[in-house]
């Protein structure tokens, strides 16, 4: 396995001196972070809050170097300026990805053209159409080892019960559940990673591609008979500019909606159920007043924002003091943004009846996430059909409890009630 180093060629390694040698110009503050490395749990939003309180920017040494935007004011504009900050790479150490996921990495205007169709899958009323289907699926999942008194949370529940609405959404087969479980892993393990872990998303990705190719075949093949009905059959026969979509945008959306679907509902899942598990006046709120659950879920997203995303420079700019050029990495800290104490009083405490709770976790500006809806119904119903039958419960694994990046997540949560 190669070392960061060795992985940047002699233009990179002095294209990654040069920013740093502005940066320290700049008075920037220099540090290395590594958002791959797995760490102790809450271990990622203290460092952020470090981080804050020295300064708004950082500079991050780790693999070829990015800028970091860590306040609330900072992200705000980079999330509206895609004229300056574009999407067309949206991982901090990968300035020249071998791919492109729609609409993620589309800026404006294109990008509206492709957001507009993913919209009516996502719309509100078509998620509250799906709501008795969603919660069917969380119940069940929930009793398949309720009887157990014990589960692995992430294994059990958080990978299994998001998957299950992804398929049923998209019309895809219930059983390959275990599948794209297996291949959403594998891809956000390797993201930011250098050697055999980038081999392995890339092979993972490639797997996801060939499995949408013959979803596309079959849907041209066999068409349903209600295809307007049918996302996929939807997305097939699109117009994108006054043009029919293409194979290769077909597949791009497609692995999109899969990795946006299901890793981060499970991630977020992982630290609302680590913190109600060892928080018992929290979790009996919720028990007794399960009206609060809305409000809950909009504090757990802003207290534990889990997406550590990137833009690329657009063009040279002095941003508040930061000498960037065009192609320079800069991280969009929304965890950090998230609590930032200008913004939130007490911004690193949980408080499930906060009034004022602006975030960041479906980010902002154009890219806001488009399955912002689904995920808030997905989270809203967990926590009222598990408490329903699970109302106090603990973790059993409290030693060596781990996050990793870069869509920050708890490695492996156990439960145990009764």
């Amino acid at each position: 396995m190669k070392s960061q180093t060795e992985t940047l060629s002699p233009q990179d390694a002095q294209e990654a001196a040069d920013r740093l040698e502005r940066a320290k110009a700049a008075g920037c503050p220099v540090v290395h972070f590594d958002y791959t490395t797995p760490k102790p749990a809450l271990s990622y939003f203290e460092e952020f809050d470090k981080l804050r309180h020295e300064a708004p920017t950082a500079y991050s040494t780790y693999g070829p170097g990015f800028w970091m935007l860590l306040t609330s004011d900072l992200v705000r504009e980079a999330y509206q300026t895609p004229e300056v900050f574009s999407s067309s790479a949206t991982i901090p150490t990968v300035p020249h990805p071998d791919w492109t996921w729609i609409p993620t990495m589309i800026d404006p205007p294109l990008h509206g053209e492709y957001r507009r169709m993913i919209n009516m899958a996502f719309s509100p009323r078509f998620v509250r159409e799906l709501e008795p289907t969603i919660r069917q699926d969380c119940v069940d999942t929930i009793e398949s080892f309720l009887a157990k008194g014990e589960c692995d949370f992430l294994d059990d529940f958080a990978k299994v019960f998001p998957t299950k609405v992804f398929l049923r959404i998209l019309g895809l087969p219930q059983e390959h559940t275990d599948m794209f479980m297996g291949w959403v892993e594998t891809i956000f393990e390797g993201l930011g990673h250098f050697g055999e872990g980038a081999e392995r998303q890339l092979n993972a990705q490639r797997e996801i591609r060939n499995y949408f190719a013959g979803v596309l075949a079959d849907r041209r093949e066999n068409p349903p008979a209600n295809p307007e009905d049918d996302f996929f059959s939807i997305i097939a026969s699109a117009q994108i500019n006054d043009r029919p979509i293409t194979d290769e945008e077909f597949l791009n959306i497609a692995e999109v909606l899969l990795l946006a679907g299901l890793d981060t509902v499970k991630s977020q899942l992982s630290y609302i159920f680590y913190w109600l598990a060892t928080t018992p006046r929290d979790r009996e709120w919720i028990v007794r007043e399960p009206e609060i659950i809305p409000n809950a879920v909009e504090e757990f997203l802003r207290a534990h924002n889990i997406v550590m995303t990137a833009r690329q420079v657009a063009q040279d700019t002095d941003f508040h003091g930061c000498p960037m050029k065009k192609g320079d990495m800069v991280m969009v800290a929304n965890p950090s943004a998230s609590r930032d104490e200008a913004e939130y009083e007490n911004p690193t405490e949980i408080q499930l009846d906060r009034k004022v709770n602006k975030h960041y976790s479906f980010a902002g500006g154009p890219h806001r996430c488009a399955g912002a809806h689904l995920a808030r119904l997905e989270l809203q119903i967990v926590l009222e059909e598990w408490h329903r039958r699970i109302p106090e419960y603990r973790v059993t694994n409290t030693e060596g409890l781990i996050e990793s990046g870069p869509q920050v997540g708890i490695e492996k949560l156990q439960l145990a009630w009764g």
